[in-house]
């Protein structure tokens, strides 16, 4: 079972009050999405396998770690879609690594109408390039399918488990706790925040799944 707590008027998002013990009923099963990737935090920065996802001003953290961190999340949550009941029906992911995409599902209407060529974004940025216009820029794009794919990931369990709830459910305008996920549209301490309640809810949704998966 997991036992998780979380802290939501509590600005710094309190990774320390989330704990996670899952026991199985063989001890032979292993549950993918939460053994092989594990999410934490250094300081104000959350991380995916020690790659930690943000920037400071006070402290940079260099684009290819930013990158990693970015394609363990994608890898992860391929993982869960393709290994678990979790589904997300809307949007595509491709891990590749420090260089993965994500792009929107195509429909049965795109094929009728022969748009076969789905449009890729990029979840991976060299930092350059942003204006105030980001949000036209692939790795903007990249950022709020992500989103968007967490949300529909938390939609899908709640509504087969009424007691699930994300901590922090993507709002309107690719926000999160009131924060916007795009890159330059915000300060790089309010984005490192936003990547820290994405990366939480990511979190909760391996417990479930590992909770879950548990289950004879």
């Amino acid at each position: 079972m997991a036992w998780l707590s979380y802290d939501s008027h509590q600005p710094g998002i309190i990774f320390s009050g989330i704990q996670m013990n899952f026991s199985y009923n063989s001890s032979m099963q292993m549950n993918v999405p939460n053994d092989a990737f594990y999410i934490w935090h250094a300081g104000p920065f959350a991380t995916i396998n020690g790659f930690r996802l943000g920037r400071l001003s006070v402290e940079p953290v260099e684009w290819h770690e930013i990158n990693a961190a970015l394609g363990q999340t994608a890898l992860l949550l391929s993982t869960v879609q393709n290994d678990t009941p979790v589904s997300f029906s809307t949007v595509d992911l491709y891990p590749k690594g420090s260089y993965s995409q994500i792009g929107r599902a195509l429909t049965a209407a795109d094929h009728e109408r022969g748009n076969t060529r789905q449009q890729l974004f990029n979840l991976h940025s060299d930092g350059s390039g942003f204006t105030i216009f980001s949000r036209a820029t692939s790795f903007a794009k990249g950022l709020e399918l992500l989103l968007q794919l967490v949300g529909e990931a938390g939609t899908y369990i709640s509504e087969n488990d009424p007691a699930f709830c994300l901590p922090y459910p993507p709002e309107p305008g690719a926000k999160i706790g009131g924060v916007s996920i795009v890159f330059g549209q915000v300060s790089d301490e309010l984005w490192t925040r936003a990547l820290k309640m994405l990366l939480t809810d990511v979190k909760w949704i391996v417990a479930w799944v590992a909770k879950h998966s548990a289950s004879p």
